[in-house]
């Protein structure tokens, strides 16, 4: 992707939620999959599909633009990211909609982006759909099609059974995250956060030592080969190096050496099965 945001990916009570399955366009032009929705039946907003985001939230500034109905609540921890760390707070969302379907009564959390994002070049989403919501669902997202679809129900390759139009990556779970294991240049596998708001495919600092690459931070760099569950293999993936220590220490025992972004998702259409801790990836 181009110059913006590196990754979201962030950590710190949804009721009424919709079954939904509609086909959803989304925006990859940040690398991200940003989605149009409205809030409160009135205020149009583009979010973001964070499978590294714990849960619901909203920029504070735009919440505040926007006269969102901040909660009377104690202090909350910061929310910790990447690049940096936010005061949190609560915000009462009435509605949400995104696309034809509708979300009611939600709270999310307010951050402050500008203090979790460091590369702000080409801006950042109003707000993330995290998991506390994208667990209740099957998510799929279809980079080559720009299209996203949440499913309640069992989607329907999955009732047909077994064929040859999908393959299965099995992966673990870190509280709320996604980890994958993932093979470079055909030396070297690791286990990485999958994350879908993140638009450069990152690497630690340890990992890029051990490839022989250069480890000044954010310098755009490229692996030969990167295969994910050894079932889906790209050559030439852009990559960058980052210093990930702040975030680990964060999630507390939490073992992974990089975050695979959209530089290799933009390939592939995935649905990720949170109960059964598989993503299927579907052939063309």
């Amino acid at each position: 992707m181009c110059e913006m945001i590196r990754t979201t990916i962030i950590v710190v009570a949804l009721t009424a939620l919709t079954a939904f399955g509609k086909v959803i366009p989304f925006d990859p032009v940040r690398g991200l999959v940003e989605v149009e929705v409205t809030i409160d039946g009135r205020v149009k907003a583009t979010f973001g599909i964070d499978t590294g985001a714990d849960r619901l939230y909203v920029d504070s500034a735009f919440a505040r633009r926007h006269s969102l109905t901040f909660l009377r609540s104690p202090p909350q921890r910061p929310v910790v990211g990447i690049d940096g760390s936010s005061e949190a707070s609560f915000i009462d969302i009435r509605s949400l909609r995104i696309g034809k379907e509708t979300l009611y009564n939600l709270r999310a959390t307010a951050i402050n982006m500008d203090r979790i994002i460091k590369d702000k070049r080409s801006g950042y989403p109003d707000g993330l759909i995290g998991h506390d919501v994208l667990r209740r669902f099957y998510v799929t997202v279809d980079y080559p099609a720009r299209t996203l679809r949440l499913q309640r129900g069992q989607p329907d390759f999955m009732k047909a059974g077994k064929d040859s139009s999908y393959r299965t990556i099995r992966f673990s779970t870190h509280r709320h995250l996604i980890l994958v294991d993932v093979t470079l240049d055909d030396s070297v596998t690791v286990p990485m956060i999958l994350d879908y708001c993140a638009s450069y495919t990152s690497l630690s600092k340890s990992l890029a030592r051990r490839l022989g690459l250069n480890l000044k931070e954010d310098k755009r760099q490229r692996v030969a080969t990167m295969s994910v569950g050894d079932i889906v293999t790209s050559k030439n993936v852009p990559v960058v190096v980052t210093d990930l220590s702040r975030f680990k220490k964060s999630l507390r025992g939490a073992e992974f050496e990089g975050i695979v972004g959209a530089s290799f998702l933009y390939r592939y259409k995935f649905t990720i099965d949170y109960k059964g801790k598989r993503i299927y990836v579907h052939d063309r």
